[in-house]
């Protein structure tokens, strides 16, 4: 009877540890199941709003390309009750610098010099754009300051440079020396660009590219954006001013003559290549929108469109 006894209690617990592992087991499932539903609404909640930013920043795209609408114009930037929105600022692409150019003396000597502003010394601004023009030109024959094949070998890199024009700006990392300029300048992707003819464009480009490129004093360009962006200080807006003619900027800039000779084969009040720029905030989420088109002989030619 004893242990008749034994067995009973024992059997007891068998059961009552198989009850609480199931539960276990259970519980197990329903937490991974509500984890798995609860990722899964995140990130539909992520795509849909992707979605909607997508959709709100190519109507911003579509209105900017209405031929009545210009820069500035109200309908380019507009809020929703809910809180999504979109800005779009309609430029040229001169605002920024051609790098695949940079074999050229004036414009080789602008990124130097815009390198120098942003805190790079001498040396290490003249590696940099050394070393882009060594990528790009087609020849084996080192710059002063540059890099051929010898250098990216030696660090694991056979097949560098390309020697042949960059194809995206996030490929200008891979150059000796632009590492250097990356940590001190965190949005240097936005002064260059591989589309367009080259011309810098003084009515877009930023402060410190013309300080660069007309080789003048940080006031001097300074005053001339100041004249761009009209009596509310803000860029984009109804009341931008555009310069229009060469004997005007002459003017703002207090350049003497010899300075705008060196430049002038370089130098437009608008470059041909138009760039819209569409930015959405859905939740958030933000997205923009980028589309470039080439103007001439009436018309426009839609050269690339991206997004990040």
């Amino acid at each position: 009877m004893r242990v008749l006894k034994v067995d009973k209690v024992s059997e007891k617990g068998i059961a009552l540890l198989a009850v609480m592992f199931a539960l276990m087991v259970l519980l197990f499932v329903v937490t991974s199941m509500w984890e798995s539903a609860q990722f899964g609404w995140n990130e539909n909640t992520l795509e849909r709003q992707r979605f909607m930013a997508r959709q709100l920043a190519q109507s911003g795209v579509a209105l900017a390309m209405h031929p009545k609408v210009k820069n500035g114009d109200p309908v380019l930037h507009q809020e929703y009750p809910d809180g999504r929105k979109f800005d779009v600022h309609v430029g040229t692409e001169g605002g920024r610098i051609l790098v695949n150019a940079i074999g050229e003396a004036v414009i080789a000597d602008t990124v130097r010099e815009l390198f120098i502003l942003w805190g790079l010394d001498a040396t290490e601004a003249t590696t940099a754009v050394d070393s882009l023009a060594d990528w790009i030109d087609a020849d084996s024959e080192v710059k002063t300051s540059g890099a051929e094949n010898d250098y990216y070998a030696a660090r694991g890199f056979p097949t560098y440079p390309a020697n042949t024009s960059l194809v995206s700006i996030e490929q200008m990392l891979l150059v000796k020396g632009m590492d250097e300029v990356a940590k001190i300048k965190s949005d240097w992707r936005r002064y260059f660009t591989i589309y367009g003819d080259g011309m810098i464009d003084v009515n877009q480009a930023p402060a410190d590219l013309l300080e660069a490129f007309f080789q003048t004093s940080s006031d001097a360009a300074g005053n001339l954006v100041a004249a761009r962006w009209g009596g509310d200080g803000e860029e984009g807006t109804v009341d931008d001013y555009v310069i229009g003619d060469l004997k005007e900027l002459h003017s703002l800039l207090g350049l003497a003559d010899s300075g705008m000779v060196r430049v002038e084969e370089w130098l437009t009040l608008e470059n041909s290549v138009k760039r819209i720029e569409s930015r959405a905030v859905v939740g958030n989420f933000t997205l923009s929108l980028v589309v470039l088109m080439e103007t001439g002989g009436g018309g426009e030619e839609q050269l690339a469109n991206f997004e990040y």
